[in-house]
Parts: structure tokens; sequence; C-alpha cells
């Protein structure tokens, strides 16, 4: 027969006791709003390197997570302590350890058991491997710089390492533009560190920002402005007929692109039979497409002459002109 158990004030203090150092032996658990901030010292580290990851635990009313409540990191690169208990300030620090491949570590800090709607959680990125001082540095150019729409220019990469040699054969650089297309967009570095791309412009003007990114280096720019190209030209002269003893005569020329807009920036020329032209080079078009020049013609450029005709042309874009003729009548008194 079972004897009943006795329930003096000595056992039940005893019980109390055990209890009591149960719960104080428990680990803390964070509350659900806490808000964890994290920071790495330095923030780049060599193949073998460390980093300290310091996280701050608070509580949802500021104040710091108690003593001994765990905190979880992971990373995605390298390893590092998996349980840190937070410290009287509710701090927690872990080392990442590289080991020794490169790439952005991305490490992650976790509240409890890292799961569910109650856990929170705080991630940085710590750069593992080149920095500034053992990077590449890139040399990035395009010739020419500026051409016509659908038009091409070289790009050039040149690949330096930090102490002036090239860099290694084989090195892929990654191009990207604003404007136009680039072949190819992944070139690949020769033995001499250098490597080439061509930009094709569509039909669309304006600036092509080109940029080069080769391993972790830094990014390299170049621009080239993409014009419009002249399609058609017209020459007036103002008056069309002029006496045998001479005068003045205003030339104008309108320049328009393939969409039939006045076409800025082009390069005009005017040539004559008779006389002198105030502008014997080029005249640039402004923001209407139009060039204008003076043509001075004298008695002695006009002896014997019924008719002379006047000319304006302007680059087609492919090597060639675009022209347009005015005929002027000289009136023999």
């Amino acid at each position: 027969m079972k004897k009943a158990l006795r329930w003096t004030p000595v056992l039940v203090f005893a019980l109390l006791l055990a209890a009591g150092l149960a719960c104080d032996n428990a680990n803390p658990v964070a509350p659900s709003g806490t808000v964890l901030t994290i920071s790495a010292s330095p923030t780049q580290i060599a193949l073998n390197g460390t980093a300290t990851i310091t996280v701050i635990g608070r509580q949802p009313n500021g104040n710091p997570l108690n003593q001994g409540t765990e905190i979880r990191f992971t990373t995605s690169l390298g390893t590092i302590d998996g349980i840190v208990p937070v410290d009287k300030d509710g701090v927690a620090r872990a080392t990442l350890h590289a080991d020794r491949q490169s790439g952005t570590a991305t490490v992650t800090a976790t509240t409890g058991a890292g799961t569910g709607d109650s856990a929170s959680t705080a991630s940085i990125d710590v750069l593992v491997g080149e920095n500034d001082a053992t990077s590449p540095q890139l040399i990035l150019s395009a010739s020419p710089n500026n051409i016509p729409v659908e038009g091409t220019a070289e790009v050039t990469i040149i690949g330096r390492n930090p102490d002036g040699t090239a860099v290694s054969a084989g090195q892929q650089v990654i191009l990207t533009t604003t404007l136009g297309t680039l072949d190819p967009s992944r070139p690949v570095t020769g033995s001499d560190g250098t490597t080439t791309s061509i930009l094709t412009a569509g039909t669309q003007a304006g600036t092509a920002t080109i940029t080069a990114i080769l391993g972790s280096s830094q990014p390299a720019t170049t621009q080239v402005t993409i014009r419009q190209t002249a399609t058609d030209i017209s020459v007036q002269a103002n008056p069309a007929t002029i006496g045998a003893a001479g005068g003045e005569i205003s030339l104008t020329a309108f320049v328009t692109n393939a969409q039939g807009e006045p076409n800025q920036g082009s390069a005009v020329q005017f040539l004559t039979e008779r006389g002198t032209l105030e502008t014997e080079g080029v005249v640039i078009t402004g923001s209407q497409g139009v060039a204008t020049n003076k043509l001075t013609l004298t008695q002695n450029d006009l002896l014997g002459v019924t008719s002379f005709n006047v000319q304006a042309r302007v680059p087609d874009g492919t090597g060639g002109f675009h022209t347009s003729t005015a005929t002027i009548q000289v009136v023999q008194n």
C-alpha cells in the first residue's frame, strides 16, 4: 500500500526553491517588436581577414535586451559565431572570418530561433577580398567621340593593376551604354590588358554615356555625342537677279534631318562661280537649321555674264555631300 506524500513546510520550500533556480537558468527571450542595430568593423577585409559584427538590441520600450538573450548570426560568405548572448547593455559581438573566397558577405543577425512573426532581424554587407588599394583601374576612351546617328565609334578599355602593370589576359569587362549598342558588350582583355568594342548609334541623337567595370574596379565612363545628320539642303538667293554693275546678294541655306526637322549644328559650305563670299569656310546651322552668307559682286565679276550659279553643300555622314544650287540672273544694261 502506497503511502501518501506529506506536504511539510520544508518540502514545499525545497520545491519552490528548485523552481526558482530553474527559471533563473532559462535564457531570456527577446520580446516581439525588438529592434536590432547591426554594424561591421571594418566593412572591407582581406581574403583571410576578420571583421567584428556588433548588434545592439532594444526592446519596444527602448530598454536594452535582457542580459543573456541570444542573437543568432549567419553569413553568406565565410564563417561566423552561430549564437551570441547579449551583455548587460544589450550588445552582442560576433567575429566574421573570411575563408579566402572573394565577394560580398551578407551577415544577418536574428533574435530567438530566427523564425516566426516575433523574430527580429538585421543585416549588413562586408566586402571580402579586393579593396580600393588592390582593385584594378580602368582607362576608357572612344574614337571618334562625336558621330552621326547610325554611325560607329571604337571604344577602348585599358586595364591596369595598382602597380601599373597590365591586368591578366582573359578578364571580362562589363560594358553598358545609355544610347546605341555595344558589340561585344562583354569584351575580354588581351595580354596587354586592353580590349575594344564598337558603339553603333541608333536613330536617336543625344549623348551616349558608356560605362566599364572590371571585377571589383570602380566604374570608368566616357561619352560620345550622337548627332542628327543632314538629309536635305536647299539654298536661296535674295535677290535672284543682279545688275551688271554688281552688288550684294544674301544667301540662305536650310538644312533638315531624316525626320524633316531643322538640323542644328550642320557644317554648310557655300560655293560661287562669281564674286566673293563673306565667309569662305563653313557656316554652322542654328536651331532653325539655317546658315547664311553674303555674296559681293563687282562689275568686273559680271562682264559678259548672263547668269551664274551659287551652291550650298552639307556632309551626309558617309563622306559625301548633300547639295543645292541656285541660279542668279544678270541683267545687262
